[in-house]
């Protein structure tokens, strides 16, 4: 799939997202992880959530999970978000997996004094859908 909706690219230069899961038992999970935008896919680095993440790969492919990246304002006319909701694979230790750490690096300067030592997952985006307090419909 394409990028976002032009409109809303800059939401991916944020520097937190928030990554959903669903676990095995049908609990929702989130947490705030960094991220990269890597043209085509978003490169998240995670710990403990990739065995997780590696036990609900179905044959399909990796599991669904929900990636969200918004701009808090207290003047709610700048108030804007992107969801991207695909699939994850963890990344083996191949060309991708360093060219996602250099990235993770060039974004966030703290990875350069405590390097990432775990996987880093793929997020394939299969749908985007924003919102913007300038244009109150939803974008897909």
């Amino acid at each position: 799939m394409t990028g976002p909706p032009e409109s809303y690219a800059s939401l991916l230069r944020a520097r937190r997202g928030y990554l959903g899961t669903n676990g095995s038992d049908g609990t929702a999970n989130v947490v705030p992880v960094c991220f990269t935008w890597a043209g085509e896919a978003i490169w998240i680095p995670v710990d403990e959530d990739a065995a997780i993440l590696s036990r609900q790969r179905g044959p399909e492919g990796g599991p669904k999970v929900t990636f969200m990246v918004d701009r808090w304002d207290e003047d709610w006319t700048r108030l804007s978000w992107l969801v991207a909701k695909g699939r994850v694979t963890v990344l083996d230790e191949d060309q991708e997996f360093d060219r996602s750490l250099a990235a993770l690096e060039s974004k966030y300067p703290q990875y350069l004094k405590n390097p990432h030592e775990g996987p880093i997952v793929r997020l394939d985006v299969e749908e985007w859908t924003g919102w913007d307090a300038l244009d109150s419909e939803p974008t897909v």
